[in-house]
């Protein structure tokens, strides 16, 4: 077990008693106890030595170094932060995709077919994924070297500027073929923003919490996320049943982009407010390493089996939230031979009850029976009912529309809220934001970045059932990912002749069969 050198009684908090989850108790003469029978002075622990022969002497289980977490008197208000950054980019991310259709008006020439100029910016849409591995590695090479609240802080400036330059570009009457470009210069930026922040948003969380609260945490993360998704959602509709169509092809699709600047206000607060220690605390898995070169740590052949399994994993989140939460609308509205009445309206209401409300509940029941096992039953019961759900949502009826995607999205909130803290678990802390920054956006360029231009063109050849499929296909791949190429768990850390590299136990494996 690592010692951590301790200064005064104050610079870390022990956590004991484990089952009860209640801290140590000070005895007011420098003194912790840790329940009735065990205490130790912290005037003792002058040397490492000192600390190793208190910590033998300690009831087994009544400290365990993966519940030693940083002490901040304000740290729920730097996590809130950090969650409220999540919320505003994604809402810029997001919106693009909400004002696909009144998009493909403005910027491409007049004179196509409404369905090719959809195909296209759903295309453009798409690229922005292209850039989520980049700005990935990017960013999480930032946040292993530097601190994830760094890395953090870059993403979200990266993220708001580019927004607000979206809702100032001329369109396709006015500048010709130059707005196209324009527009996907302006999305590949908020891609290499995005591929970098949720994971560190991610990291950033949970290594200031308790890895036994992980899978709640972890939730908290996704749901602001998708609180964001929601917010742009919401937006649309708004604009969409207030203003003309008139209205909303001249000026009323940039109101969301230039609102996009609001974002900067959390990234000054976490520039300002945040933990600078985030290399020097405790992890909230008790590690404190760091890697000397994270990116040549992230491919270490030790851990290409862990990317591999969380790109796969990824793929069913990124491929059904994109086609559930965002092209749906676009689908209830546009694709299909009855439209559903209300569409956005029944998203946004979809997306609150199913996604936003029940990811912790999702994330805390992983913390009580396992990542795996909840994860498999979200995994399940996409690949059976989406097709169902589909055909449902085709009859064009809004109870039943908003029935059949709230059911999906309930599902999908059982695969995507464990999902957070399984992801995290699956790498050492030394370059745990480069490595879940790589995995996670490889699925997301192969996932979100296809589906919504794939399922718009598979439903003019094959019909408005075959997106359900797809899902389908998807989540058998991403289940394979889960129960049988992710085994082992790198059990830990070690520098050797120099070179940094994972090291493995055949005999280890995590209790619930997954890394």
């Amino acid at each position: 077990m690592a010692v951590p050198t301790i200064a005064n009684e104050a610079s870390i908090l022990l956590t004991a008693n484990m089952d009860s989850g209640s801290p140590p108790k000070s005895n007011g003469d420098d003194s912790l106890s840790y329940g009735a029978e065990t205490s130790f002075s912290i005037d003792d622990a002058s040397d490492e030595d000192n600390m190793i022969n208190i910590l033998a002497n300690v009831d087994e289980g009544a400290i365990n170094s993966e519940h030693m977490v940083t002490n901040t008197e304000d740290s729920w208000g730097k996590t809130m932060a950090g969650l409220a950054g999540n919320i505003l980019e994604w809402y810029d991310f997001a919106v693009f995709g909400y004002f696909s259709d009144i998009l493909s008006d403005v910027f491409f020439p007049p004179n196509q077919a409404g369905h090719a100029a959809l195909v296209e910016t759903f295309a453009v849409f798409g690229g922005a994924f292209l850039m989520r591995p980049v700005g990935g590695v990017m960013m999480g090479y930032i946040g292993d070297k530097y601190g994830s609240r760094k890395a953090l802080t870059v993403s979200i400036f990266l993220m708001a500027f580019p927004t607000f330059a979206m809702g100032c570009l001329p369109g396709y009457e006015s500048i010709g073929s130059l707005a196209i470009v324009l527009l996907t210069l302006v999305r590949l930026l908020q891609g290499l923003s995005v591929g970098g922040q949720l994971m560190s948003s991610l990291v950033y969380t949970l290594e200031r919490h308790p890895k036994s609260k992980w899978g709640l945490y972890g939730s908290y993360v996704m749901a602001a996320a998708n609180v964001g998704t929601l917010l742009g959602g919401t937006v649309a509709m708004i604009l969409r049943s207030s203003l003309t169509d008139e209205q909303l092809h001249t000026w009323g699709w940039r109101v969301p982009f230039l609102s996009g600047i609001l974002v900067s206000i959390s990234g000054f607060y976490l520039r300002s407010h945040g933990d600078d220690d985030d290399q020097q605390h405790v992890h909230g898995d008790g590690a404190t390493s760091s890697a000397q070169n994270p990116i040549r740590l992230a491919f270490s052949r030790g851990n290409i089996r862990a990317l591999l399994a969380t790109a796969m994993v990824s793929l069913l989140w990124a491929t059904s939230f994109y086609l559930i939460f965002v092209w749906m609308p676009v689908y209830m509205t546009d694709l299909i031979d009855n439209p559903v009445p209300n569409a956005f309206a029944v998203n946004s209401a979809s997306l609150a009850i199913s996604v936003c409300l029940l990811f912790p509940i999702a994330g805390w029941l992983s913390d009580k029976y396992g990542r795996r096992k909840v994860m498999g039953v979200g995994g399940l019961l996409l690949g059976v009912f989406a097709p169902i759900s589909m055909a449902v949502i085709g009859n064009g009826i809004t109870a039943t529309a908003l029935l059949a995607q709230t059911f999906l999205g309930i599902a999908l909130s059982f695969w995507g809220a464990p999902m957070m803290a399984w992801l995290a678990e699956s790498f050492e802390p030394s370059a745990r934001l480069t490595s879940v920054s790589i995995g996670y956006n490889i699925g997301q360029v192969l996932g979100g970045g296809v589906a919504p231009a794939a399922a718009t063109e598979l439903v003019d050849h094959f019909g408005a059932l075959v997106p359900g499929y797809y899902i389908t296909v998807v989540a058998v791949i991403s289940l394979m990912g889960l129960c049988v190429v992710a085994q082992r768990l790198p059990v830990h850390f070690s520098v050797v002749q120099g070179q940094d590299e994972f090291v493995y136990d055949e005999e280890d494996e995590d209790e619930d069969g997954v890394i």
